[in-house]
């Protein structure tokens, strides 16, 4: 179980809400689970250990490691690992979660059916180039068409991370806050999708 996952005292409504989906995206962006076996696990366990993002996300985990957080997650309702590409190369490794099963849901006014996502690109030479603005957008959009009734997508980058925190201002995700959320402090952005509705 995650350190973040919430399992006490959950609404029947969240519990109901079941897993998050995986995202419906459009060429030139790609999204599938990630396997605890095969080269998943290598694959995110090298990016995890680039100093840039071993730096806030401090998972610099081997292979092994990583293989079982994957199947944790597979089995569980909490959250979902993905490996997102651009155009057919690997881009970005994605955690899907519902935000009320986690402990970012106790900082806002929570709806059953909102979706968070934690992401990591692991290429540094693949930044600042405005891929990440281009992909969590795609994310947040492709997972309203997953689940229509979600209204709101948040993410929670470390109040440290500049870069992250202008990528998210300019994929049209709001600043709600920063919050501490125990093991980080926390600056809480949300997607709007009835505001920024694609049609």
């Amino acid at each position: 179980m995650s350190a973040r996952e919430v399992t006490a005292g959950l609404a029947a409504a969240v519990v109901a809400a079941g897993p998050p989906p995986a995202p419906v995206l459009a060429p030139p962006w790609s999204a599938r689970p990630l396997a605890p076996d095969g080269p998943d696990p290598e694959l995110v366990s090298a990016w995890m250990n680039e100093p840039h993002v071993e730096r806030f996300w401090e998972q610099a985990w081997p292979p092994q490691r990583w293989a079982d957080a994957i199947a944790e997650q597979l089995k569980g309702d909490f959250s979902r690992p993905y490996l997102i590409s651009y155009e057919g190369e690997p881009l970005a490794y994605v955690e899907v979660y519902r935000t009320p099963r986690d402990v970012v849901g106790q900082q806002y006014d929570a709806d059953a059916y909102d979706l968070g996502i934690h992401l990591a690109i692991g290429d540094k030479s693949r930044t600042g180039r405005g891929l990440g603005r281009a992909m969590v957008r795609a994310l947040a959009e492709g997972l309203a068409l997953a689940d229509p009734r979600c209204r709101r997508v948040l993410a929670d980058p470390d109040e440290r991370h500049e870069m992250a925190r202008r990528m998210f201002l300019g994929a049209d995700f709001q600043l709600l806050g920063i919050r501490d959320l125990g093991h980080k402090r926390a600056a809480l952005h949300v997607y709007d999708l009835s505001a920024n509705s694609a049609g």
